[in-house]
């Protein structure tokens, strides 16, 4: 029986001896037996994860028993796909099971149930036009740091695409920085598009929204990366792909890394140097801490995010 209440450290301490680490979800399921965990399992959003079998038991079906309890979880929650992040040596265990391989790296493996809603997002982009070169930005909010990557880029390449990080864990939703990004380069030959599900989103690098420069977040970094060289950029028939160099942030210099060598041989990654304002770096992040201080930031950021920003802080 799949039972909903547990203690905290006793999962996290099942997990560990499975070599997993625990994390956030919205919801967590364990099997028990004599009143130890024997199996567990989680969701967040639509995807399943902590899936851990005790070893001694992995014949049990302990496995399928929690994966179809969370899959009709999910379903009652109105997800019709799901994923799964798990180790790449459960592949053929997951496969048997009816899902597909969506990406791996040496210690993540990505499934889904299904490949639909991923062809979708690819044709929804592909109907609004071919593309050449792409840029990807959270724009927290958007600056002129941002609009010198797009303004590098475009003097340089035709049909370029720019992706605003769709999941909504900034500081400022993706509505409002949709609209800084689109009111910034509306003066810009470029089509600003939803990055959608399937770039730098909690599917593909969970670990980008928490700031956590970790080994795992190493290997979220490589998953997205694997993920829009092997298959974004691939079925969009993109060629080149422009990034702000990143001396500051760790993290962000991980994912810039994992790009370039993933893309060896498959398509250009740009670094392009970062537009500095009196010697200083531009950046989203010390522009929050200047609007956090008070500070004035009408040399950092275009008119547009300033009215954007005066509209939601009632300043500038």
């Amino acid at each position: 029986m799949i039972e909903l209440s547990f203690e905290k450290d006793a999962l996290i301490a099942f997990l560990e001896k499975e070599g997993l680490r625990f994390e956030d979800a919205d919801e967590y399921y364990v099997i028990r037996e004599n009143g130890n965990i024997v199996a567990s399992g989680a969701i967040k959003d639509d995807i399943i994860k902590l899936l851990a079998v005790d070893g001694s038991l992995r014949e049990n079906g302990y496995l399928p028993k929690i994966i179809s309890y969370l899959k009709e979880r999910l379903f009652n929650k109105g997800y019709v796909n799901s994923y799964i992040y798990t180790k790449p040596q459960y592949r053929s265990m997951f496969k048997s099971l009816g899902y597909v391989e969506f990406a791996s790296t040496d210690k993540i493996l990505l499934l889904a149930d299904s490949l639909d809603e991923y062809n979708e997002f690819i044709e929804s982009v592909k109907s609004t036009g071919k593309y050449n070169a792409c840029i990807v930005m959270n724009a927290n909010p958007f600056t002129n740091g941002h609009r010198y990557l797009v303004e590098y880029a475009a003097e340089r390449i035709s049909n370029i695409i720019v992706f605003v990080v769709q999941e909504n864990k900034s500081q400022y939703s993706f509505k409002d920085r949709f609209q800084m990004v689109e009111k910034g380069l509306e003066d810009i030959w470029v089509n600003v598009i939803p990055s959608g599900k399937f770039i730098v989103s909690d599917h593909t690098f969970p670990s980008y929204f928490l700031k956590e420069d970790s080994n795992i977040a190493g290997e979220h970094a490589k998953l997205d990366a694997e993920i829009f060289v092997g298959r974004i950029a691939k079925d969009l028939g993109l060629k080149q792909r422009y990034l702000g160099d990143e001396p500051i942030d760790g993290l962000t210099k991980k994912y810039n890394e994992a790009l370039m060598k993933r893309a060896e041989g498959e398509m250009d990654i740009i670094i392009v140097p970062r537009k500095c304002v009196d010697g200083e770096i531009i950046s989203a992040s010390t522009v929050r801490k200047m609007i956090l201080n008070g500070e004035d930031i009408t040399r950092y950021v275009p008119k547009s995010t300033l009215e954007i920003i005066g509209g939601i802080n009632g300043r500038y």
